[in-house]
């Protein structure tokens, strides 16, 4: 597809040749925020849903060392977390509700709480409630003079935080990983990265298996066995385990070989920071787990392309064996504060 300019001449878009693919290439760069990405999508606004609720990790544990403070962005606002004194994070957003200024930028932590640097207001780290003014000339606080905050739990090495449009409580919790810190189990590594898609469309590929020979060059298309109990969901085959805890957060098992936990993030409607984390049995001696937890960071490489330049179909036409993307659409829903349009069943 090209453009034309006002010369005439043609103009392609992107900045680089199109990939050859059957299979896609695999290109590690990718995983690299500086990468230059190809995008002839000129399609904006691609996804009909909104931001999903969830558990969503924002940190590694022990990114944010007490008394630290970081500026995030993640669920389509500026964010402040910072772990209190006594070691635990917390994320708030980022704005005094007093006059405006970013708590991240000069804010100090003291105990459990941050402090606003423009003007001193204390804010609590777990209810958001404003503690402390310190210049008001009387002891009532206004009942408004608060921050947002997030449930926050730490869990298999991450920090999660719940993200919920209306506000709503949890309504599932974070599994807790066995293999991790397991003395049979090798400790972990972690990779991260950045891709131009969302949650929704990221899970959408366990259940598209003509994918994996297309894509990814298998030798055939694989077969699964489709499991769905409430917010869980599991796609399994005597190879392969993918355990799905709410959309965004996945647990996968290779037996005996490899257990890696992943964790989709929503930076707004439209991209989202991955994080995957891995472990192997300690059987398996020294390096493999990094082979293994490569081959699995380089396969998705071969995604990336596609994701950053394919569209939402919301009434896909599917053939008879893609019945599960279908009841994937169906699951992921009840994530969304707001009715979404859902393929015909």
């Amino acid at each position: 597809m090209a453009t034309t300019d006002t010369l005439g001449s043609s103009v392609g878009l992107g900045d680089e040749a199109l990939p050859v693919g059957f299979p896609m290439p695999r290109r590690p760069e990718l995983l690299h925020a500086s990468t230059p990405r190809l995008r002839v999508r000129t399609v904006e606004h691609r996804f009909p849903f909104p931001l999903p609720n969830g558990w969503f990790a924002i940190a590694r544990v022990g990114e944010i060392l007490p008394g630290e403070i970081k500026a995030l962005h993640y669920f389509g606002q500026d964010l402040v977390a910072f772990a209190g004194e006594d070691g635990l994070v917390h994320l708030a957003e980022a704005y005094c509700p007093h006059l405006g200024a970013h708590l991240a930028v000069g804010g100090k932590v003291e105990g459990d709480c941050i402090r606003c640097p423009f003007h001193g207001w204390k804010f609590d780290g777990t209810s958001g409630a404003c503690t402390e003014i310190p210049y008001a000339t009387t002891e009532r606080i206004p009942s408004r003079a608060a921050v947002r905050t997030f449930p926050m739990v730490e869990r298999n090495g991450l920090v999660f935080a719940w993200h919920h449009l209306d506000g709503g409580a949890p309504f599932y919790e974070v599994p807790d990983v066995a293999e991790f810190g397991s003395a049979d189990w090798q400790p972990m590594i972690m990779s991260d990265f950045v891709i131009a898609t969302s949650c929704q469309e990221m899970a959408e590929n366990n259940h598209d298996f003509a994918h994996f020979k297309y894509v990814h060059g298998t030798d055939e298309i694989p077969d699964g066995e489709e499991h769905i109990d409430g917010t869980y969901k599991r796609v399994s085959n005597p190879n392969l385990e993918r355990e799905t805890f709410g959309l965004g957060l996945g647990v996968v098992r290779v037996p005996n070989v490899l257990t890696f936990l992943s964790s989709v993030t929503p930076i707004d409607e439209d991209n989202v920071h991955i994080r995957w984390i891995f472990t192997a049995p300690t059987s398996l001696g020294a390096g493999v787990l990094e082979k293994i937890a490569e081959s699995f960071t380089l396969g998705v490489t071969q995604d990336v392309p596609i994701w950053e330049n394919k569209v939402f179909r919301p009434r896909p036409i599917l053939t008879k064996g893609e019945s599960g993307i279908i009841a994937h659409r169906n699951w992921c829903a009840q994530f969304y504060s707001t009715p979404v349009e859902l393929p015909d069943q």
